[in-house]
């Protein structure tokens, strides 16, 4: 039996379009991308890093996530509306 890998630890990085904001904060998650409601943990995240973003006077018309590794900054999901 092979077991799953373990979960990773991911930054997050919030966006509006394309504009980044919110870029000087970071936002550091750890979670297993192949986990089953995966969709409801990130629209989460996306929710609430859109309400810290319009607190923070940001504009937020198209808000989307990457989600980056925490180590390489590679981009391993993009996730949006």
């Amino acid at each position: 039996m092979t077991h799953p890998a373990p979960p990773q630890r991911y930054r997050l990085h919030i966006f509006d379009g394309a504009y980044e904001v919110l870029h000087d904060r970071k936002y550091i998650v750890t979670l297993d991308l192949d986990m089953p409601g995966l969709d409801g943990i990130l629209d989460r995240h996306l929710q609430g890093l859109t309400r810290a973003a319009l607190a923070a006077n940001e504009p937020m018309t198209c808000p989307r996530l990457e989600v980056r590794d925490a180590v390489t900054g590679v981009k391993v999901l993009d996730w949006g509306v």
